[in-house]
């Protein structure tokens, strides 16, 4: 298990996170924060009616995704109990934070892959609206970093833990090649209450194997290793 400031990861979520039904059932939650804006891939003479776009379930243009994806984190929080959180949440200073700070730092790679090894399962949700610069690099760095798929040797983590939530018209072929890559499953959505349907039935799933002792303890899920920035 990694760890930050000489604690496991997985105890320092437990401590920062605030308590829910099942504290102790971590969900990490990933996703882009950035709402698409269509001037950004505009020419500055060039104009549209921003209403006539569909952005899909998520595209409410007066709300920042970032918002929209803690409404998601919030229900699975309170509907299903399950200690949902973004990587924003428990505080942990990345390398590009802009205040001075006496905790440590952590890269966004790094910490990613710390927050998934210490959670029991982490969903990859990849809205219609958001801006995917990056997101689907981390999400490979992350799944490739629990030695998924079909090389040799045994994951770190069990793929199951892990699932791809796409909403209709996300074109990727990187997202495409992922249950094939990495044996993660990867499902797609048309509306939030889809996505929220989906999303309780894979946790219920994982929650359901946990207890029959088809997948072994997060703990035990990879071999330690020291060090916040590994």
């Amino acid at each position: 298990m990694r760890t930050y400031d000489g604690d496991p990861m997985r105890d320092v979520l437990l401590d920062r996170l605030d308590p829910t039904a099942h504290t102790e059932f971590l969900v990490y939650v990933m996703g882009p924060y950035t709402t698409i804006r269509l001037d950004y891939f505009l020419r500055d003479d060039a104009t549209v009616d921003e209403s006539d776009v569909d952005l899909g379930a998520f595209g409410d243009a007066e709300a920042d995704l970032l918002d929209e994806l803690r409404e998601t984190v919030e229900w699975l929080r309170t509907e299903l109990g399950v200690n949902a959180f973004l990587a924003v949440d428990p505080a942990i200073p990345t390398e590009t934070h802009p205040e001075e700070t006496d905790q440590e730092r952590m890269n966004v790679i790094s910490q990613s892959k710390a927050y998934a090894e210490a959670s029991n399962a982490v969903v990859f949700v990849l809205p219609k609206a958001g801006v995917r610069d990056g997101v689907d690099i981390e999400i490979g760095a992350v799944l490739s970093g629990f030695d998924l798929g079909h090389g040799e040797g045994t994951p770190q983590k069990p793929p199951q833990r892990f699932h791809v939530f796409r909403e209709h018209g996300v074109a990727s072929a990187t997202l495409d090649a992922v249950p094939h890559e990495y044996e993660v499953a990867l499902t797609e959505y048309g509306t939030r209450s889809e996505l929220q349907d989906q999303l309780a039935r894979f946790l219920a799933g994982i929650l359901r194997s946990e207890r029959r002792g088809d997948l072994p303890p997060v703990d035990d899920d990879s071999a330690t290793t020291d060090g916040a920035g590994e």
